[in-house]
């Protein structure tokens, strides 16, 4: 009789830890360096926003506007008309901010992507950016740390150098 209620307790022991690993084993897997759940979808989001972090690293205009889309609309987080800006303002806007950056770091964590409708997306993201800046009669280093939410666009064309395009929130 000792031996049967040693075993049952040793088997629910076992039964116990096994479930218990098998609940810690079934956590959401996350991509490194955000908080995003791991799929292809997402992955592939990160990597486009990867390349597009390295674009203004490089204060490529040519670069940031290939990723840009032809119907891109922004209004810089402003309710004032005058802040909004398109695809084809966009470039004269880089080529002045960028006139000025000596050197740019920047820092992304993606927090949050979404999927919105067929093919668009809803990516919010924490950035640190580090620039130093040409102003009147010196350089100057400037931190910015914010929040972006940035939505993208699938693209249809199987040949096309990157999966997606940015439709709003540069």
């Amino acid at each position: 009789m000792k031996k049967i209620f040693y075993f049952l307790k040793l088997a629910t022991f076992f039964v116990f830890i096994g479930f218990t690993f098998s609940i810690l084993g079934c956590k959401a897997k996350f991509i490194p360096s955000t908080s995003v759940e791991y799929s292809l979808q997402n992955k592939s989001i990160v990597a486009f926003l990867e390349v597009y972090k390295q674009a203004l690293e490089k204060r490529s205009v040519e670069s940031i506007l290939s990723l840009v889309a032809p119907d891109f609309e922004d209004n810089a987080a402003s309710e004032d008309p005058k802040g909004k800006f398109s695809y084809l303002s966009l470039k004269e806007r880089l080529e002045n901010y960028f006139s000025r950056v000596k050197n740019l770091n920047l820092g992304m964590f993606v927090q949050h992507i979404k999927k919105l409708e067929k093919d668009l997306y809803e990516v919010v993201f924490y950035f640190n950016e580090q620039a130093l800046l040409n102003i009147p009669n010196q350089d100057e280093w400037i931190s910015v740390k914010d929040v972006n939410r940035m939505v993208l666009r699938k693209k249809a064309e199987a040949k096309a150098p990157y999966n997606y395009e940015i439709v709003s929130g540069i």
